[in-house]
């Protein structure tokens, strides 16, 4: 007996299953076409640094770093040699002109001076002495000269009375008494004169001998003087008022004349000292403005002195500050500053983007409407300052731009936004 088999009808799912995945395929590639256009890479949105295009007034500026310093620095050193005794002050105080910094020690000093003491002290009282036995002999000899005078006269007067007797001839003086008292008066006469140059010599000697003690005494006392400032120097004081910068002496130091003690600035009277690129310093000339930023405040300024030197590509650009400064200005802090180099008004700008020179043509990234898509764009720049840079064409106030390092997807036309 024949066995009637029964015929199963395989499902059309099943016989056209294949159908379906091709068809999603299709779709997401139509849907992805349609939403997506031309992007060919994806990219994070929250690890890009995006910028609007503005218009306005546009400063260009040069940036760069450096420390306050002070105008009036002074270098202390030691005029005498010596063993440090005691110090008196650490890096940081304050100090007023004559404070003292340091007490040296020098014995050889101290014995020296008081050597020169004595000596001046025994060459003033042989002094004393000398003058006075001058002045005694110039005494004398004023003695002799009016007893000189004193005796011409006498004889003089007793010759005008002989000479009136003979002239009335009473013949009661004879010619050879009458002569002999000429003659005495005559002598008297030089006498006197001879006292009188005696005098005057004495004199002349006197005031020889006086320029003579007195040199040697002014020689003897500006060595004594000069000891005793020695001495003095032994305890080194602060030339001007400041703040102390630094100092190089410890206790029980032995120093020779002229070693370093340390440095004295006036810390209220800065400027500061910039480094600044060699290839910016074309834009910089005297007289510019500067803002100076400490960190915590902004402190006006002008350009004050261009290096003529470039050190390791860097020029140094001093500035002197125009302004009262603020509390935390010391010598050698940090700061930065930036330099006006000119005010461009009505100027449509952008912040720099990576590795966007001035006055070239740039790719740029600019970020569609709905945030999502961002397309690459040519965009002419041109001055460019610290944080931006000037734009001249390409871009619209109000477009938005990726302004980080595009390197990575720099070959493709567009990148989807994540």
């Amino acid at each position: 007996m024949d066995i009637q088999r029964e015929i199963k009808v395989t499902p059309l799912w099943r016989k056209y299953w294949y159908l379906l995945p091709i068809f999603l395929l299709v779709a997401g590639t139509v849907w992805a076409r349609y939403f997506l256009g031309d992007t060919a890479y994806i990219v994070d949105k929250k690890s890009l640094r995006l910028a609007q295009a503005e218009r306005g007034n546009f400063t260009i500026e040069v940036r760069g770093t450096g420390v306050l310093k002070p105008k009036d620095t002074r270098w202390v050193s030691t005029q005498v040699a010596g063993r440090v005794e005691q110090v008196f002050v650490k890096p940081g105080a304050v100090v007023k002109q004559g404070d003292p910094l340091l007490q040296l020690a020098n014995p050889q000093l101290n014995r020296e001076l008081e050597k020169a003491q004595w000596e001046l002290k025994a060459t003033q009282a042989e002094n004393q002495a000398k003058q006075v036995a001058l002045e005694s002999q110039l005494l004398e000899l004023e003695n002799n000269v009016e007893e000189a005078k004193f005796q011409y006269q006498s004889t003089k007067l007793k010759l005008d009375a002989e000479t009136e007797l003979i002239s009335q001839g009473g013949g009661s003086i004879s010619k050879i008494e009458y002569q002999r008292t000429k003659l005495a008066v005559d002598q008297q006469y030089q006498r006197w004169k001879g006292q009188q140059r005696r005098l005057s010599k004495m004199h002349d000697n006197m005031q020889s001998s006086l320029i003579a003690q007195n040199a040697r005494l002014e020689l003897i006392e500006n060595d004594y003087q000069q000891k005793k400032q020695s001495v003095n120097h032994l305890l080194v004081k602060a030339p001007q008022d400041g703040v102390v910068q630094s100092f190089s002496l410890e206790l029980g130091q032995q120093t020779n004349i002229g070693s370093s003690v340390g440095t004295i600035a006036n810390q209220r009277d800065l400027y500061a000292e910039l480094s600044i690129q060699e290839l910016q310093v074309k834009d910089i000339s005297l007289g510019q403005a500067v803002i100076i930023d400490t960190r915590s405040s902004n402190i006006s300024g002008k350009v004050s002195r261009i290096d003529p030197a470039v050190k390791s590509g860097l020029v140094t650009i001093d500035v002197a500050l125009t302004q009262q400064l603020p509390a935390e200005a010391r010598p050698d802090l940090n700061v930065e500053g930036r330099i006006v180099i000119q005010d461009l008004a009505d100027t449509l700008y952008i912040k720099r983007p990576t590795f966007a020179p001035s006055n070239s043509t740039i790719k740029l990234f600019r970020v569609s409407d709905n945030q999502m898509f961002a397309d690459q764009i040519l965009v002419d720049t041109g001055l460019s300052s610290v944080n931006q840079i000037e734009i001249k064409s390409g871009l619209n106030p109000g477009d938005t731009i990726i302004i980080s390092d595009s390197s990575k997807w720099q070959k493709h036309k567009r990148i989807m936004l994540n």
